[in-house]
């Protein structure tokens, strides 16, 4: 009696556990977890309490109390934890299919235990208890893997052993080896009655911990969403704020194209007029023959030729403007004749500007790297700069050298003429100077594009003053090799 009391004594205590854990888990997840699958939890843990205690009081309380309704709490038990398992999975409560199924597995119970012996009710309580936990261990293991968590696989693991020990007692009493009784002091039922009372522990740990790891993997997805989202919100701004940009970049650039249209035209249609006037001038000493007329149409188609030559030299910086502000190729720079260069310029200037130019060479150079249509741009802009702001008796001196360190050609434009603006010798800005307007808008594009040719070379434009009066600008073109040979030392 001693050893059955004990059995029975432990069997209370798991029930016991099973109330207390229950009312422990709902204290801690009724505010943290939805409501429904909690409070069919804390209800079936309570339930599955209350049949184990009056399981275990057998002989203290009357036998329909100690079997019959102990055995359908324990069945009714496991049906709530089925339906909080499910509701936590995320599927049809199918409360009503599993109320029937316990209502027929109790009305079974029942018939048994009209029978005079023990044995029925014995061996169809442990086929339906068996059944009803795997069951309960089946979804949680589903629960487990759905969240994912470890301890639904562990509450799992746990009804798992429940029900082996149950099948085991099962398979012992039908073959005979231990009495078919619900209560013995046998160890098979011994065994029975440890593993409901880690069954009691684990089981409501199990799924207390099943539920926090669920409510942390939620707010982990949570904080991923919200991170990705602010991400996407960023990248979003940073594309609004850039387009905004390029539509800015676009006003402005067209803003600027049309106010260089405009300047360009201004800069076009007077020299132009200045040509026309020239030329009807010409006609009409032509058609009134006097003494000294033939000079003076020579003088004045003179006229007309250099206004010309103004026309020509805007063109060509205007299509070099647009050649270097759209260009982004690599600039094709061959080893070129320098004497070649400095024809081809004196060649494009007026008879009377071409015999005010001298050239004077400081070292024996024969030729250089550098793009001869460019360069020779570059160098006639220096000179008609030289000639438009010098003064009408202003002489020009082009002087080539080499210059050692780093290696370069450099080809200075010296006058002896007024001398510059003072904002003229003031270095260009950071972003590389005025706009082709501004350039034009101030004193042409005639600096404009000697800057962007040099910046094409990989070179500079350097502007000083050559006192006593004028100005001295250099093209410094880098140079990998320079070749030496002879060369006169002058050439006037």
């Amino acid at each position: 009696m001693v050893n059955l009391f004990t059995f029975q004594l432990v069997a209370l205590v798991s029930g016991v556990l099973y109330g207390l854990l229950a009312l422990t888990v709902w204290s801690l997840l009724h505010h943290r977890h939805h409501a429904l699958p909690v409070n069919l939890w804390t209800a079936g843990s309570l339930t599955m309490g209350t049949g184990v205690s009056l399981f275990a009081a057998r002989g203290l309380v009357p036998d329909w109390a100690s079997y019959g309704a102990a055995n359908n709490l324990m069945g009714l038990a496991m049906a709530l934890g089925i339906m909080a398992l499910r509701v936590d999975l995320g599927h049809p409560l199918r409360a009503g299919r599993l109320l029937l199924v316990w209502l027929l597995s109790s009305g079974g119970y029942w018939l048994c235990m009209q029978s005079p012996g023990e044995a029925p009710r014995v061996y169809y309580g442990s086929v339906m208890l068996i059944l009803g936990t795997l069951a309960f261990g089946w979804h949680a293991a589903a629960a487990g893997r759905h969240t994912p968590s470890r301890s639904g696989l562990v509450l799992a693991a746990v009804e798992g052993l429940l029900v082996a020990v149950l099948a085991l007692r099962l398979g012992l009493m039908l073959a005979g080896w231990a009495p078919a009784r619900g209560i013995s002091d046998t160890w098979d039922f011994a065994l029975v009655a440890c593993v409901t009372v880690v069954s009691s522990l684990y089981g409501n740990l199990a799924y207390l911990g099943m539920v926090l790891d669920r409510t942390r993997a939620i707010q982990q997805r949570a904080s991923e969403a919200q991170l990705a989202e602010s991400l996407r919100r960023e990248a979003a701004e940073q594309q609004a704020a850039a387009l905004r940009g390029l539509l800015a970049q676009r006003d402005q650039l067209a803003a600027e194209r049309q106010q260089l249209l405009q300047l360009l035209a201004h800069e076009i249609r007077q020299p132009l007029h200045n040509a026309s006037g020239a030329l009807q001038a010409a006609r009409s000493v032509l058609d009134a023959p006097q003494a000294g007329s033939n000079q003076r149409a020579s003088e004045r188609l003179q006229r007309a030729q250099v206004v010309l030559g103004d026309v020509r030299s805007v063109l060509d910086n205007t299509l070099a403007a647009a050649s270097l502000l759209s260009g982004g190729d690599a600039l094709y720079a061959p080893d070129t004749d320098i004497d070649f260069l400095i024809d081809l310029t004196l060649g494009d200037l007026p008879e009377a500007q071409r015999h005010r130019v001298s050239v004077v060479w400081r070292d024996q150079l024969r030729s250089a790297e550098f793009e001869i249509g460019l360069a020779r741009l570059a160098l006639r802009n220096l000179l008609r700069n030289a000639f438009s702001h010098g003064g009408p008796e202003v002489s020009v001196l082009i002087c080539v050298e080499e210059q050692p360190s780093p290696p370069a050609l450099v080809i200075s434009v010296i006058d002896d003429g007024v001398g510059p603006p003072p904002d003229l010798l003031q270095p260009p800005t950071a972003t590389g100077g005025p706009t082709p307007a501004q350039a034009l808008a101030q004193r042409g594009l005639g600096l404009y594009i000697v800057r962007q040719v040099m910046a094409r070379h990989g070179g500079t434009l350097e502007l000083s003053a050559n006192l006593p009066q004028g100005l001295v600008a250099r093209l410094v073109f880098p140079q990998a090799v320079v070749d030496v040979v002879d060369h006169p030392l002058q050439r006037a």
